[in-house]
């Protein structure tokens, strides 16, 4: 997958954890988020992840706008090197 977040990053928000591992994800993420709470960092953050789905910018940029606006939206990130499910868990392999 070209569009592959490496490392993957995990987000928290109140629907629980959830791995984020590519441009695509992202961007699902992204538009799942309520628009009255969508500002102009949410918009480049989804422009920037969706150019990096279609290979117009690097992945690593588009995980970065991602990140920045997963942070300033209050969202815990964490960066996970291989990020396994076990249940609600989520262990370092």
């Amino acid at each position: 997958m070209a569009d592959r977040f490496d490392p993957p990053l995990l987000v928290d928000d109140e629907f629980g954890p959830r791995e984020i591992c590519c441009a695509l994800d992202a961007i699902e993420f992204l538009e799942e988020w309520p628009l009255q709470q969508r500002c102009k960092l949410h918009r480049c953050a989804t422009e920037a992840c969706c150019a990096a789905y279609d290979g117009r910018m690097s992945v690593g940029d588009a995980r970065a706008a991602f990140e920045i606006w997963a942070r300033m939206a209050h969202i815990a990130v964490t960066r996970q090197f291989e990020a396994v499910r076990k249940g609600e868990i989520f262990e370092i392999c």
